[in-house]
Formats: C-alpha cells, sequence, structure tokens
C-alpha cells in the first residue's frame, strides 16, 4: 500500500495529520496548564490559611446538599445495582472481580522491581548452576545474545553474584581492583557501589554486606554495607583493557575476587565462564508472577515491604507463611492481571508521556533514568511511571549510571524506539545512525539493538551491537563520523562492522551507552544524531 500525501508539505498524510493534531495538543495542554497552575495557586492560598481557615470559609452544610451516586452505576466492566442502597448479589461478584483485577494488576506493576531482582537471581543460579554464594560467574568471552537479561551490553565483561545472608550471615565481597558495579538488594534498592564510585575508589577492597538487623561486632578493616533484605546481588563490569578475555578474566577474578560467610573465613570460590550460556532472567508474564511475589516476601523480613504492601498482597491471597492456592476463578485474574500489567508497562516504557524522558529537545533520544534519578523520588514522591519505564526494560540500580559523575568516571545510558520522524523503529525497514565525531568519552561508546517483547539483546545475531574499541573498527567517513546501518539484509556497500542485522516483522530499539562521559556530554555540548530511515 502507499501513503497519501499532504499536497502542500508532501508529507505522509498521515503524519502531517499526527503533527497538526500534537500541535493543537500541546496549545491545549499549555492552556490546561496554566488553568491547573492557577487553580493551584488558589489552593495554596488557602491552604496557608490554615486548616481552620479553610474549612471554616465554606459555606455551610445544607440540608439535602450531599447527593449519593446512584442506584444503578453504569462501568466498563458492567452494570452495577444497589436496589435500596445494597448490591445485588451479581454485582457483589462484579465488584469482587474487578476489585482483585486492579488491585492483582497494580501490584504486578509495584512490585515489578523486585519481581526483577528475584528474576536475576533465580536465572542465575538456576541456569548457571550457581551452588552456593562463593560461585562468581563471569561473561569471559562478552555477553551474547543468547542470554534473555534486560538491556544487557555486549560490551563490558560481567561478573555476577548472588548473596544469601540469611544461609551464610554477614558476608565478605572481596572485590578486584579495576571493576565497577552495584550492590542492589531483592527490592531492586541500591545497597552500595563498588569501583571508581564506590568506597573502595577503584582500588578494589573487602566489603562486609551485613543482614537485616544485624546487632552483633562489626569487625574493622571492611567497606560495610546493611542490606534490609537477606537476599542481595552485584554484576560487576570490568572493561577487557583492565581483565582481558577468556582464560585470562577468569584468572582474573580467580586470583582477585572471592565471596565467603565472615563466621567462618574464605572458603574455595568457583569462577566459571558464563559466556554463550543459555539463560534467562526475565519476569513472568502470566500468574506465575504471582507465585513469585509469595516467594520473595517468604524468604525476607516483614519489615522490607511495609504493612501497606504487605496489606495489598495479602488481599489477593499472598500472605508470609501462609501457602498461596489460588482458585481458578483467582488463578484466572492473576493470569488476565499479568498480561494487562505487561500491556502498561510497554506503554509507559516504549511512548512514553513524560517530557522529563526526553534528553535532547526536538530529538527521540531518552534517559532510561527519567529525571536522571535511580531512587524516581527527585520530588518527594516516588514517579511511577519513570520506575516501571526503568525496571521493565533495564538492571541495575546505582547513583552512578543516573547522575552526573565527575568527568570521565561513571557511564550514561540514552535509549530510543523512535525514528527521527517518530515513528517506531521497524524490522522490516533499513536506518542509519550517523555518530558524530569525537564522541565525548574517556573510555569508549557502544550502540546495540535489543528486541521490545524481551527488552534483551536482538536475537538476530551473536553480538548485536557496534562500538568504538571493537575489532575490526567501523569504517571512518571523512569528517570523522561513523555510519551505523541496522536492517534485515545488508545495504550495498556497507562495511560488516558498520551494520547490524535486524529482524523482519518485528520491532527494535537502540542503547547508546557512554563509558567515561565527558565535559562536552555532560552540558549537551555534543548531540547525538536521530536514527533515520533509509528510502
Amino acid at each position: 500500500m502507499f501513503a497519501e500525501y499532504d499536497e502542500i508539505t508532501r508529507r505522509p498524510a498521515s503524519t502531517f495529520q499526527e503533527k497538526k493534531m500534537k500541535k493543537s495538543l500541546l496549545l491545549k495542554s499549555t492552556a490546561a496548564g496554566l488553568l491547573a497552575a492557577m487553580l493551584s495557586s488558589t489552593a495554596m492560598a488557602q491552604q496557608s490559611q490554615g486548616f481552620f481557615d479553610m474549612a471554616g470559609s465554606e459555606p455551610n452544610y445544607a440540608p439535602g446538599e450531599f447527593k449519593s451516586a446512584p442506584e444503578t452505576i453504569e462501568t466498563r466492566y458492567g452494570t452495577l445495582e444497589f436496589p435500596g442502597g445494597y448490591p445485588t448479589e451479581e454485582t457483589t461478584q462484579k465488584v469482587y472481580d474487578e476489585i482483585d483485577l486492579q488491585r492483582a494488576t497494580q501490584l504486578y506493576m509495584d512490585m515489578y522491581p523486585a519481581l526483577s531482582a528475584h528474576g536475576l537471581m533465580k536465572g542465575w543460579v538456576r541456569d548457571l548452576d550457581m551452588e552456593d554464594s562463593s560461585q562468581i560467574s563471569v561473561t569471559a568471552d562478552r555477553l551474547d545474545s543468547s542470554a534473555l537479561v534486560l538491556t544487557g551490553n555486549t560490551e563490558s565483561l560481567y561478573a555476577f553474584a548472588v548473596f544469601d545472608l540469611k544461609a551464610d550471615g554477614p558476608t565478605v565481597f572481596e572485590v578486584p581492583p579495576g571493576v565497577m558495579g552495584p550492590v542492589d538488594d531483592h527490592n531492586f534498592l541500591f545497597n552500595a557501589d563498588l569501583g571508581p564510585t564506590g568506597m573502595d575508589k577503584g582500588q578494589g577492597g573487602k566489603y562486609l554486606i551485613l543482614p537485616p538487623g544485624y546487632d552483633g561486632e562489626v569487625p574493622d578493616g571492611y567497606f560495610v554495607v546493611r542490606s534490609k533484605t537477606y537476599m542481595n546481588f552485584s554484576f560487576m563490569r570490568a572493561n577487557a583493557a583492565t581483565v582481558g578475555y577468556g582464560e585470562k578474566a577468569l584468572a582474573y577474578y580467580r586470583d582477585n575476587a572471592a565471596i565467603y560467610p565472615l563466621a567462618t573465613g574464605p572458603r574455595p570460590t568457583k569462577i566459571v565462564n558464563a559466556s554463550n550460556v543459555v539463560w534467562n532472567s526475565l519476569v513472568p508474564e502470566d500468574a506465575s508472577a504471582f507465585e513469585w511475589m509469595h516467594e520473595i516476601i517468604s524468604y525476607e523480613p516483614a519489615e522490607a515491604f511495609g504493612k501497606e504492601l504487605l496489606g495489598r498482597l495479602a488481599s489477593i491471597g499472598i500472605k508470609q507463611d501462609e501457602p498461596f492456592n489460588p482458585d481458578s476463578r483467582m488463578q484466572k485474574i492473576l493470569e488476565q492481571a499479568a498480561q494487562e500489567g505487561v500491556a502498561m508497562s510497554r506503554v509507559i516504557s516504549f511512548d512514553s508521556r513524560q517530557p522529563e524522558a526526553v534528553v535532547y529537545p526536538g530529538l527521540t533520544w531518552e534517559s532510561p533514568f527519567i529525571g536522571d534519578s535511580s531512587t524516581f523520588d527527585l520530588e518527594g514522591y516516588f514517579n511511577l511511571e519513570a520506575r516501571t519505564t526503568f525496571h521493565f526494560t533495564a538492571d541495575g540500580i546505582t547513583p552512578a549510571m543516573a547522575m552526573q559523575m565527575p568527568e570521565g568516571t561513571g557511564s550514561r545510558y540514552q535509549t530510543t524506539y523512535k525514528d527521527s520522524e517518530e515513528q517506531f523503529l521497524d524490522g522490516n525497514n533499513t536506518y542509519k545512525l550517523n555518530v558524530k565525531p569525537e564522541v565525548p568519552v574517556a573510555l569508549f561508546w557502544a550502540v546495540t539493538l535489543y528486541d521490545p517483547w524481551t527488552r534483551s539483546e536482538l536475537q538476530s545475531q551473536p553480538y548485536p551491537s557496534i562500538s568504538s574499541q571493537q575489532t575490526p573498527a567501523p569504517v571512518t567517513n571523512d569528517d570523522g563520523s561513523i555510519d551505523i546501518f541496522f536492517s534485515n539484509e545488508k545495504p550495498d556497500g556497507v562495511a560488516d562492522q558498520n551494520w547490524v542485522r535486524t529482524l523482519p516483522d518485528q520491532g527494535f530499539f537502540v542503547y547508546i551507552r557512554y563509558y567515561g562521559p565527558l565535559k562536552a556530554f555532560n552540558d549537551k555540548t555534543w548531540v547525538p544524531n536521530d536514527v533515520v530511515m533509509v528510502e
């Protein structure tokens, strides 16, 4: 089918009308914003009066002014009837079904950070054959696309570790020099950084991770980390220039890393190669996600979750120290809730309505950390959509990836789901990303493609990425820029090292990673180009 074109602009009519509609919506939104600001000012003025003045200034209630909701209420899930004020039997069933569905759907999204942490640890233990916390799994030959892990990086060498403080008590983590990464807890909350942005400042050292409520003696000579959950995990990242590849990388960790209980002292550390191993860390997108919720809260102290969250979990049958056995009615509701939670998360993540998501005005690049916050609470409350955007699409909570660090340290990520015309990226099309000269990084940059279904590396080739440190290096244009192409067939005249294969009839999205960003990146005097569809 051919696109219908507007006679004046020669743009596709649908695109032209969309732009006009967006402009109209923007004007309406601006007017609405001004009205909201006026109302907000009025409300703030009323609040400044003090509560007694505010409430006392309202007109007195007159008999008959209160209006009850009607006896018959039309909803999207049916007609609700309350003859004489009481629900019919049919209405009661409809309402409880809807209450359970709404609570379960919201719980799927609210619990997603914990579910994602659970998935990482469970996937590593199950698929990488970890027997205890003293195994460290290293992607010694890089992380390839056979692993299902949220927006994993093909360029850094990872080292995965799982800590069970319930089994081991206070645990010693001997961290090598020259690595970086976070220690996060079972709620996917940040506990500590390792490396240049951590307490060891990149020199390595002994970290001591303490379990919830620990009040025993803390010996000297450790970087101390207190955790609110028993389960913790870390993925250290290292540049191959530091640790090498393959057997050399494994030897580096054998010589410099160890994990063991403080009480017993060192025990043998097992270092294994996790490259080219199939493993899955993704959160289930069906009712089994609620079984995971039961596993999580059953292993951790109640204090790690709070009474409100535990109460909402209990309302759908998930309680600590009690079996979770949903009946067929509830199982069906939980299945629907998981799918609706996924649908909402896809929309929130891939088509954000938050202006702060956009990094550069007029371009499509977005930050996975909306608002440049790894805690999602810059305004004094949790930005729920920012939290969903990150945890649905990425792993690893650390301020070093979200906030601006000193020049040349840390790493920053940017992503786009759309091309320069704000159309979702489609594997049937051919696209070009022109990487401008002199990318302002102290270490390296990398461009990687991901699958929107799994948010994992696109399984179109083992390493669906191009970086400034690869061999052979991407071909450079005369002006110092680099053209990278995305398509399911390599365009004529394009070098292999400048092309990433896509999959037909499937979308994809793009990450750019900047390692050791410099001043021109931080102050935005260097700005990337959008991904452009090639006709």
